[in-house]
């Protein structure tokens, strides 16, 4: 319901007050439809995000509950992949980090720079570009995270490129992880079995929604 004052006038987005005879009847229907609408969307919101939490809750005591039976100490931060018994569904459970470099990468650079330099006539030349590209920066002065973490997978022998490729993974800092949880189903078509994904929009949902509201009341 809109907001109105103490004489009953609706108020407008500016905290003006309207008599609610001079409002259209239109803007009334729309004001109704909006509230209406928005009260079930909070409310469904709030749902996924409970369920959320019972999701990830439950993932996690599996995978501590495995680790244990095993006896092995393990933290889980690589993707996961769980399937039901004939495989037909699928909780595929991603952490993906977004990480950035420290004072290190500089150092990095002016070994890789050296290494080229030493190496003009000895080295290909489209190598040479992609190794010389990785450390170029945007406008706003961002290197390109891709370009670099691929020079770690370069197979090149040499004493000097190796220690600038440690450096570089030991500059690597992870800035922030999401998870993100997707469900697949095998469904039956006319052109027979297909992978189905859910479409939820799960993965925004803080899953600590829920649980930040109950130690607020």
């Amino acid at each position: 319901m809109a907001k109105k004052d103490k004489d009953g006038n609706w108020l407008d987005d500016r905290g003006r007050p309207v008599p609610e005879q001079y409002i259209p009847a239109i803007d009334k229907k729309r004001d109704k439809l909006v509230e209406a609408t928005f009260k079930k969307v909070v409310k469904l919101a709030e749902k996924i995000a409970e369920t959320k939490v019972e999701i990830v809750g439950s993932i996690d005591k599996y995978l501590d509950e495995i680790a244990k039976e095993n006896r092995v100490r393990e933290n889980w931060k690589g993707n996961i992949l769980l399937q039901n018994f004939d495989k037909s569904l699928v909780i595929e459970r991603r952490i993906d980090d977004h990480i950035g470099f420290d004072e290190k990468l500089q150092m990095v650079k002016t070994i890789v720079d050296k290494w080229l330099n030493d190496r003009l006539d000895g080295i290909d030349e489209n190598l040479g570009k992609v190794i010389t590209q990785a450390f170029n920066v945007d406008k706003q002065g961002r290197v390109n995270t891709a370009m670099l973490m691929k020079l770690l997978h370069l197979e090149i022998e040499d004493s000097e490129w190796k220690k600038a490729m440690r450096m570089l993974k030991e500059s690597i800092i992870v800035k922030s992880s999401k998870q993100s949880i997707n469900f697949r189903r095998k469904v039956k078509k006319d052109s027979g079995e297909v992978w189905e994904t859910i479409v939820l929009n799960f993965n925004d949902i803080v899953a600590t929604a829920k649980k930040e509201k109950k130690d607020a009341e």
